[in-house]
């Protein structure tokens, strides 16, 4: 009986050998990077690069804020629990965070620009958007805003309008309160009250401007004026009660 003999195909076996040693070996060099990247012994974070401009917000308070994450590796540590944790403090908009290897963890902090105070405790940004800070003397100048919850847009917006007409006619305004039955209440800078009303608010701050240099050349001074009428307005003189 003939015995029939099968070539053996060495150069398939030796090609599937190679390729499962080359896999585990991938496998276990990415095990160990793995871990490598979440020892921060290994690789920590020995740099933190701080970029954008900054008035309120100092090195020190960004520093404290992120101290939290030391531990961490520069792979391990989460940059956007890091930017989070940046954007909440008081006077920072938004913070981009990102790695650099091999030690550093770079940080773009965008602080928020007021142009308004709002009510007592908070600040406009230039969106108009309102936020918490503690107050600063150097933004002293900045007008004054009241409103009800959710108006700071309609109440940017008038200021805007109303501001830009009274320094047209040499005069500016100090601050603006909206009611909560939605009138008006206009303050200039030497203390002058302007009542508006809820409607025709530009209107009748054009009336003010139009009668001012009449109400000038009387020997009182003005403390109040009411332009809630159709036609005519209300005075209220200073030290005289209305």
């Amino acid at each position: 009986m003939a015995v029939a003999w099968r070539e053996v195909r060495w150069e398939m076996w030796l090609g599937i050998g190679f390729l499962l040693f080359t896999l585990t070996g991938l496998s276990r060099l990415g095990y160990w990077l793995f871990e490598l990247g979440n020892d921060a012994d290994q690789v920590p974070i020995e740099e933190l690069a701080l970029l954008g401009e900054r008035r309120f917000t100092s090195d020190t308070d960004v520093q404290q804020a992120v101290k939290q994450f030391s531990s961490y590796s520069l792979f391990s540590a989460d940059v956007a629990a890091v930017s989070d944790t940046l954007s909440a403090l008081p006077w920072v908009d938004r913070a981009l965070v990102r790695r650099e290897w091999p030690n550093r963890m770079r940080v773009f902090v965008l602080e928020q620009n007021p142009v308004a105070q709002w009510g007592d405790y908070g600040w406009l940004n230039d969106r108009a958007e309102s936020f918490s800070a503690p107050k600063r003397q150097e933004l002293n100048s900045l007008p004054l805003l009241r409103g009800p919850q959710a108006s700071e847009q309609k109440v940017w917006q008038m200021w805007q309008q109303l501001s830009e007409l009274l320094v047209l006619n040499g005069h500016q305004g100090q601050s603006l309160v909206l009611s909560t039955r939605h009138a008006w209440t206009l303050v200039l800078n030497n203390g002058l009250e302007l009542v508006l009303g809820r409607n025709n608010t530009v209107q009748r701050v054009q009336r003010f401007i139009d009668v001012w240099p009449r109400l000038q050349q009387t020997e009182r001074a003005v403390a109040r004026v009411d332009l809630r009428y159709d036609t005519g307005l209300a005075v209220q003189w200073q030290g005289l009660e209305q």
